[in-house]
């Protein structure tokens, strides 16, 4: 590898590196400068004429941060009702949301004349605008500086690029948009600047090191890396940061545990430039030695450059997938209560929390979510689906990483037996006995210790999977937790494990916060897709996306690949079942009793809706039995009670009721379908829950 560097990427003119990076280009000289500038990276705060102004209330301060972060785009009204009340405009909204439009207008606007047009803030034939003319905003010059550091790099100017960098990055002061972040119709714009912050941290580094100045940027990386242990190209850099600094062990230690948390994690392997790293460092290869330059264009010999290290521009390939995976909407409530729960963590009161759903309804990306913000270490402990894992298998993880956080003790012998896969535990309903008991004991004691200096955050993602050893280490461990330092958050499947929540929260326990995720409303399902999509969509897409996949953000994601690229994306109600939705469609059902699985079969010929009665017939299922099935499809979250009609049912998904509608043959399709318009047109007596039929 020897020097990390740059992808190069040349533009024929200005405009399309403009146009390439979203990044406005700066104004020309002559041109006037802008009536409003507003800083959004951070607490809101807005200047006319350079002299600072207040925004008024909490919710004008929020309408006035929506706009913003649409600058030269006009936003709905009902776009603005849903983000100022949280989806529940009460009937005075529309006059309120015209008086906070007023009142801004005055702040921002002091000299305007009575009767005249807005310049600033203007009305549009769908809402509300900022206008690009007369506003400038920080975003917009942190995304100059970040493109102006590109390029210097690219030339071959490292000193050039290390004062953009910090020059971008001067204008953060906290997290962009803080006062509308966590809405739906902002959450995604939040994320990809954060994401660009992120890769303008890494370049700042990469600079640091080109200039010579290899010890500040390791002791910047190393923070960067505990924060965001999952880039590859921070662990890059730090490794060579400390090689360069005479920390050779370290270097290593740093790449072979990126190593394993990949591996463990998400089941994939480094990427070839940290293995190559690796095999340099081991032989101490000269390229990696740092030799000074003087700014100017690269030289390069064959297959390696003379500048290091390189920095990744985005392109709109890559902004298009940061957006995809990273768009992350609502939760709103449940956010509020994991930052509670690791406040209290921080202070001394341990905590556990759990969170539970339907598979793909986003417990992972809650949790990683939770631990993003944590300011405190993640020791991650996962188990891979559809893999066999050893027992502690996720402990083993989670003690692996422990050891490299808090005050340097011996490792017991009991944590030692779990991290070489030794330890003895009885099988599932066996007396553990006092020798397992009391290893148990020493683990859970020396992951307390480890939060005695920092706060830690323990996460167990998909302990629906757990061994019976899991759920007692689980269940010691927050039943001690209550005067520690210690967050401990669990994940788990809510129809594959009731007994879990139980057994994270043992009676001696600490707090406990409780997360029961449930599909996305519409207002979030509608500010997903248009995340994902780059293009607002209607209200009525909207509601058929969410009727298809019942707010599941997985389900809906996969949809929206499908519909993406196409005129219309009304066709939301019609298009193809994805192929990973289909997969799990029929894993989920796989997992149900043969004749739940035939009853939910058939259900999904009989109509958007179906009764009891008709499923037991078509079936030749006796009502009785046919009642208590559908109480365990209930119960597995696949179909649901309509509340509105006694009797009837429905799926939960859309989409599922078309996999199975697919899946049978034509011919038993065309016979179901006979024979559910035979039953359904039958006249039929009032039946009780318990009448066996």
């Amino acid at each position: 590898m020897a020097d990390v560097r740059f992808v190069r990427t040349t533009f024929d003119t200005p405009s399309e590196l403009f146009r390439w990076t979203g990044v406005q280009p700066p104004r020309a000289q002559g041109v006037a400068p802008p009536a409003v500038e507003f800083r959004a990276l951070g607490p809101l705060e807005a200047l006319v004429a350079g002299r600072a102004v207040s925004l008024g209330t909490p919710k004008q301060r929020r309408l006035i941060a929506l706009l913003v972060s649409r600058v030269g785009q006009p936003v709905p009204v009902d776009v603005m009702l849903e983000a100022l009340w949280a989806g529940s405009p009460p009937p005075s909204a529309k006059t309120s949301l015209q008086a906070y439009v007023a009142n801004l207008r005055r702040v921002l606007e002091p000299g305007r004349a009575p009767r005249t047009p807005s310049t600033v803030l203007r009305t549009t034939d769908r809402g509300y605008q900022l206008d690009a003319r007369a506003v400038e905003v920080d975003v917009n010059r942190f995304e100059q500086h970040a493109t102006s550091g590109w390029q210097a790099w690219n030339r071959g100017e490292p000193h050039q690029a290390l004062g953009e960098f910090e020059a971008g990055l001067a204008w953060w002061r906290g997290e962009a948009y803080t006062e509308v972040s966590q809405s739906v119709h902002v959450a995604a714009e939040v994320t990809r600047l954060e994401e660009l912050r992120l890769s303008v941290v890494e370049g700042r580094c990469a600079a640091l090191l080109a200039v010579g100045a290899h010890e500040m940027a390791a002791a910047e990386l190393e923070g960067f890396m505990q924060a965001h242990p999952l880039r590859e190209y921070g662990c890059e850099l730090l490794s060579l940061a400390l090689y360069r600094s005479g920390r050779q062990a370290d270097a290593l230690a740093v790449l072979r545990t990126n190593q394993r948390r990949l591996g463990e994690e998400l089941g994939i392997d480094p990427v070839p430039a940290l293995q190559h790293l690796e095999r340099e460092i081991l032989s101490h290869t000269p390229a990696l030695d740092w030799r000074p330059a003087l700014d100017g264009p690269a030289v390069t010999s064959p297959g390696r450059p003379a500048v290091a290290p390189r920095v990744r521009v985005p392109a709109q390939s890559w902004r298009r997938a940061a957006v995809e995976e990273d768009a992350f909407v609502g939760r709103e409530d449940a956010l509020r209560q994991l930052d509670a729960a690791t406040a209290a963590a921080a202070l001394g009161r341990g905590q556990v929390v759990t969170v539970s759903g339907e598979p793909g309804i986003g417990k992972t990306s809650l949790l990683r979510r939770l631990t993003s913000a944590a300011g405190a270490p993640v020791l991650w402990g996962s188990y891979p689906a559809h893999v066999a894992t050893p027992p502690l298998w996720p402990w083993r993880q989670v003690l692996d990483m422990a050891g490299a956080h808090g005050p340097r003790r011996p490792v017991p012998s009991a944590v030692a037996e779990v991290l070489n896969g030794e330890i003895p535990l009885p099988r599932d309903g066996a007396d553990p006995g006092a020798a397992t008991s009391r290893r148990l004991e020493v683990i859970a004691d020396y992951l307390i210790g480890a939060a005695e200096v920092t706060p830690l955050v323990i996460v167990l993602d998909g302990l629906h999977q757990a061994d019976p050893g899991s759920l007692r280490l689980l269940a010691r461990l927050t039943g001690s937790v209550r005067a520690s330092r210690l967050l401990v958050a669990v994940s788990y499947r809510s129809n594959e494990g009731a007994h879990l929540a139980r057994t994270a929260t043992a009676p001696r326990g600490a707090e406990t916060t409780r997360v029961e995720l449930g599909g996305l409303s519409d207002a979030e399902t509608r500010a997903l897709a248009s995340a994902l999509l780059r293009r607002e969509v209607s209200a009525a897409t909207a509601r058929q996306l969410r009727g298809r996949t019942g707010g599941n953000p997985f389900y809906l994601r996969e949809l929206v690949k499908v519909l993406d690229g196409q005129d219309d994306p009304g066709r939301a109600r019609t298009a193809p079942v994805p192929g990973p939705v289909r997969e799990m469609v029929l894993g989920r059902v796989a997992r149900l009793a043969p004749a739940a699985g035939e009853l939910l079969s058939v259900a999904a010929v009989s109509g958007p809706g179906f009764t009891v009665d008709v499923v037991a017939e078509v079936s030749s299922t006796e009502y009785g039995r046919a009642l208590g099935i559908v109480g365990t499809l209930v119960a597995a979250g696949l179909v649901r009670e309509d509340q509105q009609r006694p009797g009837w049912y429905s799926f939960v998904h859309g989409l599922t009721a078309d996999v199975l509608f697919h899946e049978m043959g034509r011919l038993r399709r065309v016979h179901l379908l006979r024979r559910a318009r035979t039953a359904a047109a039958r006249p039929r007596k009032a039946r009780e829950p318990g009448d066996p039929g």
